[in-house]
Parts: structure tokens; C-alpha cells; sequence
């Protein structure tokens, strides 16, 4: 185990992990440190902690110093630049008609050069654009696409459901997201509804869905008969948001709102090849329902 803190150099950048060296910074420090392309002035998030020396870089890099007030001032005064060096940016990219978006800039503590975030529909080299934009800002310049879900975290905002964008707000990481989740959930498969302003399917959806796979798994599929206190029935649909069993009684049609933990069973051994039915049990009939069972 060794002793670390956590420090980022941009609001939603990684961790990245540095030896205190003398320094002992509190959460929320300023420092300065050392990164791949010289100094840079970043924040400590992590307080000093033991961490596994597997999860380090080798070597691990020490923190140069805390930050001082010329370095904050420093700092001010390149990221009043970048409203200016954006308008450039983006002027010249409507000049070249070019089928691209600038993100966001970002300056070098030493002010030498300037990182572009962009967004494009396909993967493009734009070596012209860099070099014109080069010197035009007269300093390097690198560009580097990013995805619509980074696009949607630099820019921020609040969801559907009320809160902060979880991308912009604490995920740290993107997991893949695919529609079958929203099946698993018996959700409407409507873009406008599963889709987040990034324009991909909702990073939500997979928070809870192994609970549902998990709920699904234990309960017989839809389309299975079964027998009731009211007589023989077909399992129209399963609630899970409700838990709860929606049935068809055979002779009257009268739907059946039967709890779902009434029909849960313990899941199948590994060895019984996935096909363990396992026998189900006598479900303790609801409340007859007219409703729409969604």
C-alpha cells in the first residue's frame, strides 16, 4: 500500500494519483503538478490515502508544490483567453464548411498550447484545420474528437427525472447501454423517451437492470399457464416496477393482479442447463382489474 492523493487538472477529467512528497494538501487545494506535456495547475479531490501499488503509475510522480497566487492568477488570465480563442476556432470552421463542432479549448498552464474538444459524425483526420488554427492562435494546437456522451458532460444540464446529468455530476466512467435493457425493463421503446440529450440510450437504464434480469429469472415468462384459486389462467404480463403478475382466467378473461413474490422461485443450479422450470406455485389470486395492465 502507498500513500497517494487524488488530484484532476479539469472538471471532468480522470484521477489521476501523486505521491504528497512534503506537502500534506487537503481537499480542495490547489497544486501544482507535473503531467505528460509539463506543468499543469490542478485541484486536489482525494485526501491522502493507502492505495493498492498496482493501481499506480510507476514511477509515481510526487506533487511539484502547492499552488501559489501568482499560479491562480496565471490561470485566471488564460481561461479569460478562451472565450476569444473559441470564436476563432469556430469562425474558422464555418469558413472551411467543415461537418464538426468545437466542444471546448482548454489552455496549457504555460500557455504554449491549446486542446480542442470536438464532435463529428465519423472519424476524420483535420491536420489543415490544426495547422490554420495554429497560426492564427499563433501557439500549438491539438485537436481531439470526442463522443456525444463527452459532448453532452462538458455541456451539462438536468434530465427528465429533475437532477443534474449524471455524467456531469458524478459518473465517472461511461458502461455500455443497449436496448435490450429497456426490453428487460418493459419499457416503450420510444427514442424520445430512452434517449438522454446526448442522444444515446439513457446511461440509467443500466443501473438497476440486473435487479430486473434477476426478477425475470425467477418468474414463469409470459405466455405460461398456471392455476389460480378462480381456476386455470395465462400470464399476460409481469410488472416488476409493481411486482406484481398480471393473469387470464381461461374460461372468464377476468385479469388477475397476482404478487409477484407469491410466484418467485430460487434460481436454477448452473448444472441444470439454464432449462430448471422449477415447479411454480399456487399464486394467491388479486383484485379482478378492467385496466389496462400498463
Amino acid at each position: 500500500m502507498t500513500l497517494v492523493v487524488g488530484v484532476k487538472f479539469r472538471r471532468h477529467g480522470p484521477l489521476n494519483y501523486y505521491s504528497p512528497g512534503e506537502w500534506d494538501p487537503a481537499p480542495g487545494a490547489r497544486v501544482v503538478a507535473e503531467v505528460a506535456r509539463g506543468l499543469e495547475l490542478g485541484e486536489v479531490v482525494m485526501v491522502a490515502s493507502e492505495v493498492e501499488a498496482a493501481m499506480l503509475p510507476d514511477p509515481l510522480p510526487e506533487i511539484t508544490r502547492p499552488a501559489t497566487r501568482e499560479d491562480l492568477e496565471e490561470r485566471s488570465r488564460l481561461d479569460e483567453r478562451l472565450p476569444e480563442v473559441m470564436r476563432v476556432a469556430r469562425e474558422l470552421v464555418e469558413e472551411r464548411k467543415l461537418a464538426l463542432k468545437i466542444a471546448r479549448a482548454e489552455i496549457s498552464f504555460d500557455g504554449n498550447r491549446i486542446l480542442f474538444d470536438l464532435t463529428a459524425e465519423r472519424q476524420t483526420q483535420y491536420q489543415d484545420l490544426a495547422k490554420e488554427l495554429a497560426t492564427r492562435l499563433r501557439c500549438r494546437v491539438e485537436l481531439r474528437q470526442i463522443g456525444s456522451r463527452d459532448e453532452a458532460r462538458i455541456q451539462d444540464g438536468y434530465g427528465p427525472c429533475g437532477n443534474r446529468l449524471c455524467c456531469s455530476s458524478w459518473l465517472k466512467e461511461f458502461v455500455p447501454v443497449t436496448i435490450k435493457m429497456a426490453k428487460e425493463q418493459g419499457l416503450p421503446l420510444n427514442p424520445t423517451r430512452l434517449n438522454g440529450m446526448c442522444g444515446k440510450l439513457k446511461c440509467c437504464l443500466q443501473y438497476e437492470n440486473e435487479q430486473y434480469v434477476d426478477m425475470k429469472r425467477r418468474l414463469p415468462k409470459v405466455g405460461s399457464q398456471m392455476d389460480t384459486e378462480q381456476g386455470a389462467a395465462v400470464i399476460t404480463e409481469i410488472s416488476l416496477v409493481r411486482e406484481q403478475v398480471l393473469v387470464t382466467l381461461t374460461e372468464s378473461g377476468t385479469v388477475l393482479a397476482i404478487p409477484a413474490a407469491s410466484l418467485a422461485r430460487d434460481p436454477a443450479p448452473a448444472e441444470a442447463g439454464g432449462g430448471g422450470r422449477g415447479r411454480r406455485r399456487r399464486g394467491q389470486s388479486g383484485e379482478a382489474s378492467g385496466e389496462d395492465p400498463a
